[in-house]
């Protein structure tokens, strides 16, 4: 019975972390509320993270305007044990939403997860962590890509790709997930979300108008099955050690 139970609780601890597109999600819930500071538009995001016995590190990132240097809003991981992982973002939507937009790429290259190849503000935080703004056609889409040196080890044997399940929770969808690359310092976690539906009309008014959205990618990305599995592996193995994330 032993034999047969050890491994059914591995694939269903493999399933608990690292998901495919019809499996569950990287986030467990999450929650957007806008609100104004100073006559300003804020967007706060909360994501309570599925990524198993793995664990975030204790750290935050203040969001500093590319232009003027005033801080805008707070990147923050915490760690509240027993498998509890928190991402919180805080941003001041209407202090950037005005700055120039590029397409932009996950650290590794990839394309952007549900944002796709819309343009996006792409504002630096931190030691290569980004943030990702990108507004058009009535919709709002929010993201944040973060490194890890510990998912280093994962990129060397998988080699560039990407793994992002979507979620709908709270009438916010989106993709949470893995960024990979051979090369030291592109690999680490993204959270991309439509946050469209937590704003109101008043609100949109308080945002630059721009059309840098055509349409968004609301797909799991998924790579090749044989290249799933490897992450699969390699990220179970982290869950069996308890691992914490540490940030490049």
């Amino acid at each position: 019975m032993q034999q047969i139970f050890k491994p059914l609780a591995l694939l269903a601890l493999m399933i608990s972390f690292v998901s495919c597109g019809g499996q569950k999600p990287m986030v467990d819930d999450i929650k957007v509320s806008p609100y104004y500071e100073n006559d300003e538009l804020m967007i706060s995001l909360a994501a309570d993270l599925s990524i198993g016995n793995v664990s975030l590190p204790q750290a935050s990132f203040p969001i500093i305007h590319p232009k003027t240097g005033e801080e805008i809003g707070l990147v923050s991981m915490v760690n509240l044990g027993a498998n509890q992982n928190l991402l919180d973002l805080v941003v001041n939507v209407s202090a950037i939403s005005n700055l120039n937009s590029n397409i932009a790429k996950l650290p590794n290259g990839a394309v952007l997860p549900l944002i796709g190849n819309n343009r996006s503000i792409i504002i630096p935080i931190g030691p290569k962590v980004e943030l990702y703004l990108s507004i058009g056609d009535g919709k709002v889409a929010l993201g944040v890509s973060i490194p890890f040196k510990t998912l280093d080890a994962v990129g060397r044997k998988v080699g560039t790709s990407a793994l992002f399940p979507v979620f709908n929770k709270n009438e916010i969808y989106g993709a949470a997930g893995l960024y990979l690359s051979k090369e030291a310092g592109k690999n680490g976690f993204g959270l991309f979300a439509d946050v469209t539906n937590k704003l109101d009309d008043i609100m949109f008014l308080d945002i630059t108008r721009r059309d840098d959205i055509q349409t968004l990618d609301y797909n799991a990305v998924i790579p090749a099955s044989r290249t799933e599995s490897k992450i699969n592996s390699e990220m179970l193995k982290m869950h069996r050690r308890s691992k914490q994330l540490r940030i490049n």
